[in-house]
């Protein structure tokens, strides 16, 4: 139920708008502080990633960054 969300055009709004305001981005500045946080949001974008549309080609080029990162 949740990817359906994530997948639709509202759920993607609301995280890019959550992501891009203030308190979302402090949330994840705290977060990628702490190690655990890095592999949690990497985790987080990584599943996000096939549901927001993202083609193999690139879903590729950003998980082997985020692995090379975290």
């Amino acid at each position: 139920m949740a990817k359906q969300f994530l997948s639709s055009p509202e759920g993607q709004k609301m995280i890019m708008d959550f992501i891009s305001s203030p308190d979302g981005i402090n949330m994840i500045k705290n977060m990628i502080g702490t190690q655990e946080g890095k592999k949690a949001v990497g985790s987080i974008i990584k599943t996000a990633l096939p549901a927001m549309g993202i083609g193999s080609e690139e879903m590729g080029i950003i998980t082997g960054i985020l692995s090379k990162i975290l």
